[in-house]
C-alpha cells in the first residue's frame, strides 16, 4: 500500500511517499511560518512518484494553524479522490525503542511521550513546563527539537517526525487536532 504522510505539527511542513515501511519519496522544509505556503508544495513533488492507496496525517500535538493546515489538506485530497484517511499521533513519528520524544510548544512548554523497549508509547502525549517534564523522562534516549530547545537531548537526531514511521503507526485517530492546552484567545467579556 502506498501511503501519503502529511505533518505540519511541527516547525518542518512534511510530505512523503510510503510503501510499506519504506520511503518511496519525501519533501521537507523547516519554516515555522509558511506552512500553508509549503505544504501543497511538497505534496506536489512527492505526488510525481505515485498515486497514493491512503492519506496518514500527524494531527498533533502542534501549534493550531500548523495541525489545521495539515488536517484540512489531507482531509480535502483524500475526499477528492475517495481515498481512506486516518490519523496519528504526531509524536509517533519519532518513536523507538526506551525513548522519549519531546518536541516545542511554544510559550516555554514542550509536548512529550515515552516509549518502552518495544517502542509502545507508555505515557503522552502530554504538555508541560521543561523544568517539570524532565525528570519524568526516565529512558535513555530524548528526542526532538523541543529537547534539544532546553538542552536535555541525548541525541542530535531526530529532530521532527519522520514519514515512515508515521505510516507505520498502529494508530487510527479521528481528523481533529490533538490540542493539549486551552486556546489563547478568549471572548470579548472575558478580556
Amino acid at each position: 500500500m502506498l501511503s501519503l504522510v502529511l505533518d505540519t505539527s511541527t516547525p518542518a511542513v512534511t510530505a512523503g511517499l510510503v510503501r510499506d515501511g519504506e520511503v518511496v519519496a519525501e519533501a521537507v522544509v523547516v519554516d515555522a511560518r509558511r506552512h500553508g505556503e509549503l505544504l501543497s508544495v511538497n505534496m506536489a513533488e512527492v505526488l510525481r512518484y505515485g498515486a497514493p492507496d491512503e492519506v496518514v496525517v500527524g494531527v498533533g500535538p502542534g501549534p493550531f494553524t500548523g495541525l489545521r493546515v495539515g488536517i484540512v489538506s489531507a482531509a480535502s485530497y483524500a475526499d477528492a479522490l475517495g481515498l481512506p484517511v486516518r490519523g496519528v499521533c504526531s509524536l509517533e513519528g519519532m518513536r523507538a525503542p526506551s525513548t522519549a520524544v519531546v518536541t516545542d510548544a511554544r510559550r516555554k512548554e514542550v509536548y512529550w511521550a515515552v516509549y518502552d523497549e518495544s517502542a509502545v508509547r507508555v505515557h503522552g502525549p502530554d504538555v508541560g513546563k521543561p523544568a517539570d517534564v524532565q525528570p519524568l523522562l526516565t529512558v535513555a534516549r530524548i528526542v526532538g527539537d523541543g529537547a534539544q530547545l532546553y538542552g536535555f537531548a541525548t541525541s542530535d537526531e531526530p529532530r521532527y517526525p519522520s514519514v515512515a514511521l508515521l505510516a507505520t503507526s498502529a494508530e487510527a485517530l479521528p481528523l481533529t487536532p490533538l490540542y493539549l492546552r486551552r486556546p489563547d484567545a478568549q471572548e470579548m467579556a472575558a478580556r
